[in-house]
C-alpha cells in the first residue's frame, strides 16, 4: 500500500535543458551507446515532469511526445531500469510536458 508520503510526487519537477560546452566520443559500448566525455551547463529552460505512483505495478506515460510510443520513450525506459535496479514493484504514471524539441541538441531526449 502506498503511504501519504507519495502525495508530493504529483508536483511538477524541472527537467532543464543542457548546453554541451564540449563533447567527445571516446568509445562505443557493446549495447550500442557511446562512451562520452562532456562538460555541460544546465539552462533555466526545459521540460517539466511529474510522477504519480500506483499500486498496479505498471509504468505508464500519460503525457509526452505524441509521435513516440511509450515503450520507446527514454523516460519510461529509465523508469523500468530504476524499478528493476531497486527491486520494487510499485508502478508510476509519468507526465512529461515538453518544451524542448526532441533531437534539438538541448538534452530533450531522442528515442532509439
Amino acid at each position: 500500500m502506498l503511504d501519504a508520503g507519495h502525495a508530493g510526487w504529483a508536483e511538477q519537477w524541472a527537467a532543464p535543458a543542457k548546453l554541451n560546452l564540449f563533447l567527445h566520443i571516446v568509445g562505443r559500448r557493446p549495447d550500442g551507446y557511446h562512451e562520452l566525455q562532456s562538460v555541460f551547463q544546465l539552462l533555466d529552460y526545459g521540460d517539466h515532469i511529474s510522477f504519480t505512483p500506483s499500486e498496479d505495478g505498471l509504468i505508464s506515460r500519460s503525457l509526452g511526445v505524441s509521435n513516440v510510443a511509450a515503450e520507446d520513450d527514454l523516460v519510461v525506459r529509465a523508469a523500468h531500469l530504476l524499478r528493476d535496479f531497486a527491486k520494487i514493484s510499485v508502478g508510476v504514471d509519468i507526465r512529461v510536458q515538453k518544451c524542448l524539441p526532441v533531437g534539438g541538441g538541448l538534452g530533450g531526449g531522442v528515442p532509439l
